[in-house]
């Protein structure tokens, strides 16, 4: 029977559904006896009949009360109500492994360590004679403080049957019947032949490949396609992380064999194995081990100083990317610690990175002091530490002599290449630039504010080129954003960029904003493809162009969206805690169709950022496509006060309103796009999405030839954005956009 909040289950008050599986539906409840929230599992009204269901219900009970582990969510008790038995569960708080995955790979000591606790449960289950059969990561919950808790064993059965009524119970469950979910059943399994722990150990191993490389080992568009692979085909071992450990994946390697008895017939030995690979900390892995994450140095100067603190930091972190051979964590992952007090060895998981540096920064009147310390991120044992008592003009040797001290330690030779900060020497500069990249990323209106900080950086410094390739950007964006129209500004950002080049052509982000216009402008793909190429070439962990590369790709039918997916996975795997990497990552999910995972990271990405205008419009939107009108209007007024009622939030909303039935609405947000272009430029692309959602079509139509006529970036997303298709097959419509959309 279904329960609603207040209702009683013997002592425990139902507060309502926490969700349904295939052998119950579950809901939270309190213990006030206790004070302690627990879960309870109920057959629903159709299985509760079914004698076989209830058994099989009654026998999942027995096998939790006979698990005893850490990583096995416990049973408390079975109540009966209204004659049907209930199960009284632990509540496990946190996100499924699932949910975690939907954001991209794990970073390998995190993978390593929920394996190892997965590995653990069902090594004790399976030493009770429980086979679970529905092991994936859907059915491992990860809790705030990162413990794995393996649930449902609703799917679950003795490999040891104690008598001839529970062997012929077994028979009739695995017997021609496919249990589990396809994408980690055993080829046993699949087939609906008898299973034993072997199945597990396959699972499991699904799942490690999938921790690793972010994406599912076996896949395909129908079940009948996926469990063929599943028989037939090797995983793409490729996909796994370059750097990942060879034995790990020798590990992966026998869990997934075809044949059963080729497989660890324990998975206690799999456990033991990479328990010891743990053990061995950042040894474990060499390419771990020369790689670091600067955190953002501690400023013990007045409010002033924060700025020239940031600036050190980045100037290591510049002289640092520079050592041949070592790995550095991206700039907005490390920064995204400011402030915080996090340990240490966190931070190395969080990161993927062997070790951390932090330090301090005082500046106070001509002399100032740097301490540093380096530590191991496996185990938080210090490396070195130092002092520096310098005066103020020595700043920038004192941070080449840093980087080059941790060079020395980490193995690494300063490769010479010139000079790594672009050729400034004005601390002033230097702190208008770091201003200014701050403003840059949040999108929106802070775009201008990020234009001015910049302006300023160039006029103390002509010949600041990095501070050029930052504007250059900015005037990119506000093309793309609509605060102007595309061709004023995306010319006076290609001349800055290739100003900036000129100067240092070793400058990734440069190179990154001329292919963007290539792009997004002028549509010379071939040459933009190769610009973009040129720019990972030269910095390979340049999360930020390898996302946009391949959100701009797709939306234009150059590459699968899977293809782009791939692209934003390892972007986000290397820089986890960058927002608007996060940002671009939801919006492919978006526009993949994969709405529930899309709701997630823009969530995920909001919490990195909480003044991030495009994070807000990101939640607003993923709940708009998943159908969710009402809620995503009621996220409306936060994004238009984050915005500045920019056109890309009312674009938006007209939209959100058009789908919801709510035409008038529409039609007033349109309005006020159309009334506010008489006085300021509004994108003409927004124009005739918002004239479209408020059932205009002619007008629709022609703010549609005024966006093609300019140019406007956004027109290329027009193939796969559901913001046209009010209009989408208007035969007008059509003809306006072939020359485009072909």
């Amino acid at each position: 029977m279904a329960f609603t909040a207040g209702t009683r289950v013997g002592p425990y008050e139902i507060v309502g559904p926490l969700g349904a599986g295939g052998m119950g539906e579950v809901y939270r409840a309190r213990d006030e006896r206790l004070g302690r929230d627990v879960a309870i599992k109920a057959l629903p009204d159709a299985f509760a009949a079914d004698p076989q269901r209830l058994a099989r219900f009654r026998r999942e009970a027995q096998m939790l009360a006979s698990l005893n582990h850490p990583n096995i969510a416990a049973i408390y008790g079975l109540e009966d109500a209204s004659g049907t038995p209930h199960l009284v569960l632990e509540l496990v708080e946190g996100e499924t492994l699932s949910a975690r995955l939907a954001r991209g790979s794990l970073p390998p000591a995190e993978a390593l360590r929920l394996g190892i606790q997965v590995a653990g449960a069902v090594e004790a289950a399976h030493e009770r004679g429980v086979v679970h059969r529905d092991l994936k990561p859907g059915n491992v919950m990860i809790t705030p403080k990162g413990v794995a808790k393996v649930l449902d064993f609703g799917l679950a059965a003795s490999d040891l049957p104690a008598s001839p009524d529970a062997l012929t119970m077994a028979a009739r469950t695995t017997l021609g019947t496919v249990l589990g979910t396809a994408a980690y059943m055993s080829p046993e399994q699949a087939r609906g032949k008898p299973v034993d722990r072997r199945s597990d150990v396959w699972s499991f191993g699904c799942i490690l490949f999938e921790c690793l490389a972010g994406s599912a080992a076996f896949g395909g568009e129908t079940v009948s396609d996926l469990l063929a692979r599943i028989l037939e085909r090797e995983p793409d071992w490729s996909a796994l992380p370059a750097g990942s450990s060879p034995r790990v994946r020798e590990i992966i390697k026998r869990c997934l064999r075809k044949e059963a008895e080729g497989r660890p017939r324990d998975i206690r030995d799999v456990r033991l194995e990479l328990e010891e690979l743990a053990a061995g900390g950042a040894t474990a892995d060499p390419a771990r081990e020369k790689s670091i994450a600067v955190l953002p140095f501690e400023n013990q100067g007045g409010p002033d100083d924060e700025f020239f603190a940031d600036g050190v930091t980045d100037e290591i972190l510049n002289a640092l990317a520079q050592v041949e051979g070592l790995r550095v964590a991206a700039r907005t992952s490390c920064f995204a610690f400011k402030g915080r007090r996090e340990d240490l060895r966190l931070v190395g998981e969080k990161l993927d990175v062997g070790t951390v540096l932090e330090g301090t920064v005082r500046r106070s009147g001509a002399r100032l002091r740097i301490t540093v310390r380096m530590v191991n991120a496996a185990n938080g044992y210090q490396l070195w530490s130092e002092r520096y008592d310098r005066e103020l003009t020595d700043v920038f040797a004192v941070q080449d002599e840093i980087a080059g001290a941790i060079a020395t330690r980490l193995r690494g030779t300063i490769e010479a290449r010139g000079p790594v900060r672009g050729g400034t020497r004005n601390l002033e500069a230097y702190e208008l630039l770091l201003r200014g990249r701050g403003l840059q990323i949040k999108r929106g209106r802070f775009v201008p504010q990020a234009i001015t900080c910049f302006e300023q950086a160039i006029a103390l410094d002509p010949g600041y080129a990095e501070a050029m390739a930052s504007l250059a950007d900015s005037y990119r964006l506000i093309g793309v954003f609509g605060g102007a129209p595309a061709a004023e500004y995306m010319q006076k950002a290609l001349v800055l960029a290739e100003r900036a080049l000129a100067i240092d052509q070793n400058l990734a982000d440069a190179w990154t904003t001329v292919a963007a216009i290539e792009e997004q402008y002028n549509r010379n793909f071939a040459r933009s493809d190769a610009l973009y190429e040129r720019a990972l070439t030269l910095d390979p962990r340049n999360s930020q162009a390898r996302a946009q590369r391949a959100l701009w790709r797709a939306c234009r039918g150059a590459i699968s969206f899977e293809e782009a997916l791939a692209e934003h996975r390892r972007s986000v795997h290397d820089d986890p805690l960058n927002s608007w990497v996060g940002g671009m990552h939801s919006q492919v999910l978006g526009i993949a169709g994969k709405h529930e995972e899309s709701l997630v990271e823009a969530e995920r990405s909001l919490s990195l950022d909480a003044d991030s205008y495009y994070a807000h419009w990101n939640v607003m939107r993923s709940h708009a496509w998943l159908g969710h009108y009402e809620r995503a209007i009621l996220e409306a007024p936060g994004l238009m006060a984050i915005s500045g009622r920019h056109t890309w939030a009312l674009g938006l909303l007209a939209w959100t309103y058009g789908r919801a039935g709510r035409a008038h609405e529409a039609r007033a947000v349109y309005d006020e796009l159309e009334a506010r272009s008489r006085h300021e430029h509004v994108s003409p692309a927004w124009l005739a999405m918002s004239a479209g959602s408020a059932g205009l079509g002619e007008e629709a139509i022609r703010w549609s030839e005024q966006a093609v006529a300019g140019r406007d970036p956004l027109v290329l997303w027009g193939p796969k954005m559901q913001f046209w298709d009010p209009v989408r097959t208007h035969p007008r419509f059509l003809e306006v956009m072939r020359g485009v959309w072909a």
